[in-house]
Formats: C-alpha cells, structure tokens, sequence
C-alpha cells in the first residue's frame, strides 16, 4: 500500500494505492487524524487505486473514516463497488462519496466553506450559534 499526500484545488488531498489489510488502519487512521490536528475543514480521499483484502481491508477503511469525527467533511473518491460497500456503512453528511476526483473537483470551490454537524455536551451553551427566534 502506497500513500500520497497533495492538494486538489486548495483541498488536502490523499491518495491511497495498492492493497489494504485490516492491519492498515492505523497507518490511514493516523493520516487522517494529522489533518484533524491541523484544523481542516475538508480533505479528499482518492481509495479508486485500492484494493481491499476481504472484509478486513473494508472494515479497516470504514473504522479509519469513522475515526475523524464529523469535524472534517472528507470527499472520498472511489470505483463503484468500494463506493456501494461504503454506502452501507452511513457514514452521515461528513463523508460523502464520488466516483473520482474530477467530480469532487466540479463540486469544491477554493472558497467554500464546509459545514459540518458537531457534539456539544447538553448544558454547555453554544456561542457560536446565536439562537433562532
């Protein structure tokens, strides 16, 4: 497995390649955390290169992309049948699936601003958001 960090449009973008194993989350799961640290907003993940061995190497991709949390919205580009696979694991809004990264390109501008849906503890107010009348 191969991976490659750059940018799509001003986006962070990763590219995956090879075969993936259910001992490779770690490696991708630490990958996508790194831009959680650097307060990200959004990245592109480009899986249409990779190969899954057996349920392990799905299940290790779903556990990766669950690992960033709603905080970053990820584009994931993907072949048909990975995609289908990762559509059974609703992920929710913050994940959202292309069938490559010239498609996620039509739908990113530089300027855009991704919302995403976060937790706040129940008593905690939100100063953020000014409340709605």
């Amino acid at each position: 497995m191969s991976i490659s960090v750059g940018e799509l449009i001003g986006v962070p973008r990763i590219t995956v390649r090879g075969s993936m194993d259910g001992w490779h989350d770690q490696a991708v799961s630490g990958i996508l955390a790194g831009f959680a640290d650097k307060d990200a907003t959004s990245l592109v993940l480009d899986i249409a290169g990779l190969v899954f061995v057996g349920p392990e190497g799905v299940t290790a991709m779903v556990n990766a992309l669950r690992s960033v949390g709603p905080a970053i919205c990820v584009h994931v580009a993907a072949s048909a049948p990975v995609a289908a696979m990762l559509r059974r694991a609703r992920f929710g809004p913050s994940v959202r699936l292309y069938s490559s990264t010239d498609e996620i390109a039509e739908h990113l501008s530089p300027g855009e601003d991704f919302l995403t849906s976060r937790w706040m503890p129940p008593a905690q107010e939100d100063e953020e958001m000014p409340k709605a009348a």
